[in-house]
């Protein structure tokens, strides 16, 4: 649809048209406090138009994700007894997602497989919430050692799924319209049409940031070349399973993860006698209790089933129904696993061991 560029100094132009749409929640770099000390840190949070001003696009994905805007940690979805059916209203207002990077369009493509695409199993609360989105994304100008998109076929810079795509080169950005949405925005700023030179030069930052993700992933490429015949194969095995005796079930992996799903539903008491309110809320395969049963039942409860099973979900069983892999290669698991768990190091292992016994 056209691609244009934008000063480094005017993105608070950007941001001012962006606020007419719906409010702005953006990955910014955070000091963040603890009791030992503070740091700084990219993650999603509300902007304000005080703080537009000095607001810059992010080179790296957030530590949290953008999942909560889809699939809300919390949602009522019932009233009960009632008269008549009533269905649970929630807010239609826009809000304007900004540094999305490649892996959460990804996720979100992802979790439209799940929520949205089957016409007869459509979740109405997501879909809401996700025709409610304005989303304006961003390349990584840089990766970490924790990424591994690459491995999983995937990019560090959008490709599609975006309304307006950031590229950061030298002086400013190039802004890359998505959508009809995209374009209504960008035709309220008059911006030049991006030179040839300029797209050139995203294109070389685009192909420098890849390279540097296929060296620090090279190790693990053989691992991850049909990761679906490696788990179904050692499923049923111990070997090569090790490193998940450090996993201390705490299900940050799953909360991080921008395309885990599961869910529990609960009751509480209502302000009515006798009426009572239903919540969906997040939960972990992780937990012990996830595939507790009546009678106490548990086809996973040892440890390391549990372990194995979220594997054994992500690159055989959802890539059996839908023909995409459960995950995004963004490495958020890797960042915040209390016992220091590595994807990559676990899928490697378990080929390893499934080699060493042909």
């Amino acid at each position: 649809m056209g691609i244009y560029f934008l000063s480094g100094s005017k993105i608070s132009d950007l941001m001012n048209v962006l606020f007419d749409y719906g409010d702005i929640f953006a990955a910014r770099e955070t000091e963040v406090a603890s009791n030992r000390n503070s740091k700084s840190g990219i993650f999603v949070t509300r902007l304000s138009t005080e703080n537009i001003q000095n607001y810059r696009v992010p080179g790296f994905r957030a530590f949290d994700n953008f999942k909560s805007f889809v699939l809300s940690a919390r949602t009522k979805i019932a009233d009960y007894p009632a008269e008549e059916w009533a269905d649970i209203k929630e807010s239609r207002e826009k809000k304007v997602l900004v540094g999305l990077k490649a892996c959460d369009l990804i996720s979100f493509d992802i979790l439209d497989k799940v929520f949205l695409d089957d016409k007869d199993f459509v979740d109405p609360f997501y879909s809401n919430r996700r025709k409610s989105l304005i989303v304006v994304s961003s390349d990584c100008t840089y990766s970490k050692d924790t990424c591994f998109c690459n491995l999983m076929g995937n990019f560090p810079y959008p490709q599609s799924g975006f309304d307006i795509n950031l590229s950061e080169i030298g002086g400013g950005y190039l802004l890359e319209i998505g959508s009809d949405i995209g374009d209504e925005i960008l035709g309220k700023l008059v911006l030049p049409v991006a030179k040839e030179n300029q797209i050139l030069e995203r294109d070389k930052n685009r192909k420098k940031v890849l390279e540097n993700l296929e060296r620090n992933n090279f190790a693990y490429k053989e691992a991850f070349s049909n990761p679906e015949k490696i788990v179904a194969k050692a499923f049923n095995t111990d070997a090569g399973w090790d490193l998940g005796s450090t996993c201390v079930s705490c299900g940050a992996c799953t909360n991080v993860c921008p395309v885990c799903y599961c869910f529990t539903l609960f009751d509480r008491k209502g302000n009515k006698k006798e009426q009572y309110k239903r919540y969906m809320v997040w939960d972990s395969c992780q937990f012990k209790g996830f595939s507790q049963m009546a009678g106490n039942m548990n086809p996973r409860f040892a440890h390391m089933d549990q372990f194995k099973n979220r594997y054994y979900h992500k690159f055989y069983r959802f890539y059996e129904r839908y023909k995409v892999y459960k995950c995004t290669g963004c490495g958020r698991c890797i960042d915040n696993c209390l016992g220091d768990i590595d994807m990559r190091e676990v899928l490697s292992g378990v080929f390893a061991s499934s080699e060493k016994g042909k």
